[in-house]
């Protein structure tokens, strides 16, 4: 039972009925277009983030692919100075270990051009054959060999490589000593004498943190926020430059996502992915093309960062569905009231048709269907009306003609036989004998007493008095006879004139009257009773009051005798009003309208 308790209470009522489909028409609409422009938004504000972290992305490839470019035709500019050949020229004399330490420069034939263009520690490296290389660092006043065993072995790959290819080369990013935190790559130019015989090399070290300078950003101003980031990663898939969030990560955290994994397929794009951290994000991907480096570039950014728009979006959608809602509530209530109050006044209407109250009508505003099936629904009332008063007013007169011939037959037919046997009997008193004269005493009586009685039903049957005396003089003679044929204090008193009242109203006020103080001594137990009948202004006012136990009007329900009472009031075109209570007796009242004076009188 308690499943189908909500469908019950929607189904006792249309505008409960009518408030819910408008509700749920306005909130599905609502949610409709709200989800739809959530998702649009969001897709919107997604793919413009991967837009941005793309030309991020594209410019940090830019600037890291053109500073390696500089860096390369900086080299190759020194490469070809004449103070470099007669530096590799001299280096080249020591041709057998052991090296010397330090070779001075001349003065006069340093190449200062060499300072100048340098932007990190430059080293030359000369070949003596089978004796192996040596490897000297660049400093103000000499050459100082390097002792720097790491070091070494990177630069005597890297002078194989640039011996071979004859052209520059690159060296990938490697530490210089144990637990090195600014590992470091290294440049080759081969340099030539003037013969076109190469007789070294020439290498430029680039440091960690000139790469750094280009790719990590701390700024939150540049347009990656407080968790966006660019980085560099090699083919070993460990970092090429530092992290945002781990510092001194170069060479030692991995990175194997799958936008890396797409990088170096050759790929270029981006994506949502768990980043390094495993955390989500918004990545954008493309291969570093650098010659000699198999490197690629990742721009990323949070995608807890960038949904921040999203949800803001997301909330100011559901406040304001929140409002259009209780907006929505209000007007499906106003409009289903709006619809269903014409049909809840039908509605009423009926059930008050079906309980006899024939002259209810319905308010009409407006010209729509409603409206015009109202109007049908009170012209219905009006016929029904009319046909009921039309039947109650033929039952009523039908039975005050069969009362009034009741009583002609009692008045003509057996009262004069009872008057004719009383005289017959007068007859033979005289041959009667002296010992029954108390039985034929005692029999006179009775003829007496059933001629009246006989009298008294023809006279309640159909009060003649009412047209030779009027309705208060027939009134006056009524009480007069209550009071002393049942022994109950009852006063009668008028006021006005009431030659002008028809017949019917005449009839039916009076037998409203005797209904009443029957009531008043069978049911209220009365022992004083009051009647007044007045002639007002517009009305002529009968009250019928008594002493007796009274009752609640809101209990009782009712019976014959108030609703013929209520029933004539109204063919009479009056109203009739009941106050009682409990133990303080009850007063009827009945207002008639002085228009009923000229209506047909039976």
């Amino acid at each position: 039972m308690i499943i189908f308790a909500p469908m019950n209470f929607f189904r006792k009522s249309i505008v409960r009925k009518l408030m819910l489909l408008f509700f749920i028409v306005g909130i599905t609409s609502l949610s409709l277009i709200g989800i739809y422009s959530y998702y649009k938004a969001k897709k919107a504000i997604l793919q413009r983030t991967l837009d941005q972290l793309t030309s991020i992305r594209v410019m940090k490839k830019s600037q890291v692919e053109f500073f390696f470019s500089e860096r390369m035709k900086s080299l190759d500019l020194i490469s070809r100075s004449a103070a470099i050949r007669e530096a590799l020229d001299l280096l080249n004399s020591h041709n057998h270990p052991p090296w010397p330490k330090a070779i001075p420069l001349d003065k006069s034939k340093a190449p200062m051009d060499t300072l100048v263009f340098s932007l990190g520690a430059l080293y030359s490296i000369s070949s003596s054959g089978e004796s192996g290389t040596a490897c000297y660092e660049l400093t103000d006043s000499s050459w100082v060999l390097s002792e720097n065993s790491m070091v070494d072995k990177q630069l005597d790959k890297l002078s194989q490589i640039v011996a071979k290819n004859h052209r520059e080369g690159i060296m990938d990013l490697a530490s210089r000593f144990p637990g090195d935190t600014l590992p470091v790559c290294f440049i080759g130019a081969p340099v030539t004498a003037a013969s076109g015989e190469e007789i070294g090399m020439l290498s430029l070290e680039i440091s960690i943190r000139e790469i750094d300078n280009i790719m990590l950003e701390k700024s939150s101003e540049n347009g990656l926020g407080e968790s966006g980031e660019a980085y560099l990663v090699g083919e070993d898939l460990l970092m090429r430059s530092n992290s945002r969030f781990i510092p001194n990560s170069v060479l030692l955290i991995p990175v194997n996502t799958t936008s890396v994994q797409n990088a170096f397929s050759n790929q270029t794009g981006s994506a949502i992915i768990d980043d390094y951290r495993t955390i989500p994000c918004l990545s954008s991907f493309s291969k570093l093309d650098v010659p000699g480096l198999n490197w690629v570039i990742m721009a990323e950014i949070d995608y807890r960062e960038a949904m921040i728009p999203i949800i803001s979006i997301r909330n100011d959608l559901l406040l304001i569905a929140l409002i259009v809602s209780v907006f929505i509530f209000s007007m499906a209530q106003i409009i289903s009231r709006t619809i269903t109050q014409p049909i809840i006044r039908l509605k009423n209407a009926a059930l008050q048709i079906g309980q006899g109250k024939f002259d209810t009508e319905v308010d009409i505003h407006g010209n729509d269907e409603i409206s015009l099936l109202s109007h049908t629904f009170n012209d219905m009332t009006s016929q029904l009306e009319q046909e009921r008063n039309s039947r109650m007013t033929a039952l009523y007169d039908g039975q005050e003609l069969e009362r009034q011939r009741i009583s002609r037959e009692l008045h003509d037919g057996l009262g004069q036989l009872l008057v004719a046997l009383k005289i017959r009997f007068e007859n033979y008193n005289s041959q009667c004998k002296e010992e029954d004269a108390g039985a034929i005493s005692e029999l006179r009586n009775d003829f007496s007493r059933t001629l009246e009685e006989v009298r008294r039903v023809s006279y309640d049957l159909a009060p003649a008095g009412i047209r030779e005396f009027g309705l208060d003089g027939s009134l006056g003679l009524f009480s007069k006879e209550i009071r002393e044929g049942v022994g109950i204090d009852i006063d009668f008193a008028s006021f006005g004139k009431f030659d002008g009242m028809s017949l019917k109203a005449r009839n039916y006020l009076f037998r409203i009257t005797q209904e009443a103080v029957t009531n008043a001594i069978r049911h209220g137990k009365a022992e004083r009773i009051e009647i007044n009948l007045n002639e007002g202004a517009e009305n002529w006012i009968l009250m019928i009051g008594d002493n007796g136990c009274g009752f609640n009007p809101a209990e009782i329900r009712t019976g014959t005798g108030l609703y013929n009472i209520r029933e004539r009031s109204r063919l009479l075109g009056g109203t009739f009003t009941v106050e009682s209570s409990n133990e303080n007796g009850t007063t009827l009242r009945i207002k008639i309208p002085k228009t009923l004076q000229q209506e047909s009188s039976l």
